[in-house]
């Protein structure tokens, strides 16, 4: 990749779309932007009186140019209720139509975005002489359609990004949807890596899947790990001394089932801890910042347990801010369900490089490994919780973490690097 060369990046939630499907290629413009690449963004129009997104200065970084499209989606579709009797009404008819208008998961919001996209897509590449093209899904649909670029035009370095899995877990809507419109998905997912230059994803597990699926195009598919910026952190804050024991969950409860088991489990173990040693309750805090959806479930749940003024909710708050309150906790809780315990995510490699020592609670796999061997901190089932988290809190079990462990390698200049060297070639 030559000195000032532009990048065109193709992400339907990059920031300010208040979603964390733009968190990973935020960081990476944003880098690249910084070193004097002008990144051009394809991302879907921000809809009127939603939230700005967590990573909104990332993506406003100077040298990062928006180019917002329509979202084509129909919007009653994505209302989280549908009240009134017109929306009920639309809601029936596009339910019946969708379907009928596009091949594969309907549920992408980038089902309908193929004209408008191909047209914005190639006037940039013309107006600015974009040889580079990231594309990142989900939605998966967006890697797809960018095929076509390649067609128009074969000089393209294409980067297609699997931020997750796409047709080997139930993802997305996936697990609803009929045979024939998954077997759709698994020909579209063939034709993207089989049309990329470059298939990139954060993980080594996912890496690991593709080329033994797509054993002829297997040198092509590569891991880039998500980034840690240190821009979010301020390392210089100690964990508060004021003798409350303070734990911290931060990010989204994944798994709806899986984390209402895991929240009911929590709430026993707090309940041991009042009848075991009432003192030690009294003396402890969990603060969850969840992002994502609602935790009205929860709130109630903890409330009529009377444990309201002990585990509380907030509204999420800007990278900045949480990492500055887990630094001065003396604990950071990290939930992963059974689907995401080999998948070492964003969220994990951020907390490592806080440097609080992290309690895992989920099933065995890569992510607790990791974890104890890189001695950042302890493991738990979920059906431990009840006996292991009151000795925890009362300083019976320790949890500690290594303070000089190594955190370069997820760091965002030298991962940076490597895309530059590696991908963008």
């Amino acid at each position: 990749m030559q000195a000032g060369e532009p990048v065109l990046l193709i992400c339907h939630a990059f920031p300010p779309i208040f979603d964390i499907g733009g968190r990973r290629w935020a960081k990476f413009a944003k880098e690249l932007a910084r070193r004097g690449h002008p990144v051009h963004v394809i991302r879907a129009e921000k809809l009127p009186g939603t939230p700005d997104s967590l990573w909104n200065t990332d993506g406003s970084w100077p040298g990062i140019i928006h180019h917002p499209l329509p979202r084509r989606y129909p919007a009653v579709l994505m209302q989280q209720q549908v009240r009134s009797l017109k929306d009920k009404l639309l809601y029936r008819f596009w339910m019946h139509a969708l379907p009928m208008l596009c091949k594969g998961n309907w549920y992408d919001h980038a089902v309908l975005w193929r004209k408008q996209l191909i047209r914005e897509a190639s006037k940039l590449i013309r107006a600015h002489g974009v040889r580079q093209v990231i594309v990142t899904g989900f939605p998966f649909h967006l890697m797809d359609h960018a095929l076509t670029l390649k067609q128009l035009f074969p000089e393209l370095h294409l980067t297609m990004d699997f931020r997750d899995e796409w047709t080997w877990t139930g993802h997305y809507g996936l697990s609803s949807i009929s045979a024939r419109r998954l077997q759709q998905e698994k020909d579209m997912e063939a034709r993207v890596v089989q049309g990329a230059s470059v298939v990139t994803t954060p993980a080594k597990k996912m890496v690991e899947h593709l080329q033994s699926v797509y054993r002829g195009d297997a040198r092509k598919i590569l891991v880039l790990p998500h980034a840690v910026d240190p821009d979010d952190f301020d390392l210089s804050i100690p964990p508060q001394q004021d003798g409350i024991f303070r734990m911290v969950y931060a990010g989204s409860l994944y798994g709806a089932a899986e984390a209402q088991q895991y929240f009911r489990k929590l709430l026993q173990a707090f309940a041991e801890l009042r009848t075991q040693n009432p003192q030690a309750l009294t003396r402890c805090r969990l603060d969850f910042y969840v992002t994502g959806h609602d935790t009205l479930w929860y709130e109630e749940l903890a409330a009529q347990q009377g444990l309201d003024g002990t585990i509380r909710f907030h509204a999420p708050l800007a990278p900045k801010e949480v990492f500055r309150i887990i630094r001065a906790a003396n604990l950071v809780i990290l939930y992963i369900p059974e689907v995401n315990k080999d998948l070492l995510g964003t969220k994990f490699q951020e907390i490592f490089y806080c440097g609080t020592p992290i309690l895992h609670v989920g099933p065995p796999g890569l992510v607790s490994r990791t974890i104890r061997e890189r001695r950042m901190g302890d493991s738990l089932r979920v059906e431990e919780l009840v006996a292991e988290l009151p000795r925890i809190i009362a300083g019976e079990r320790k949890v500690e973490c290594d303070p000089k462990a190594d955190h370069s390698a997820y760091l965002l200049a030298p991962l940076t690097d490597r895309l530059i060297a590696e991908v963008l070639v």
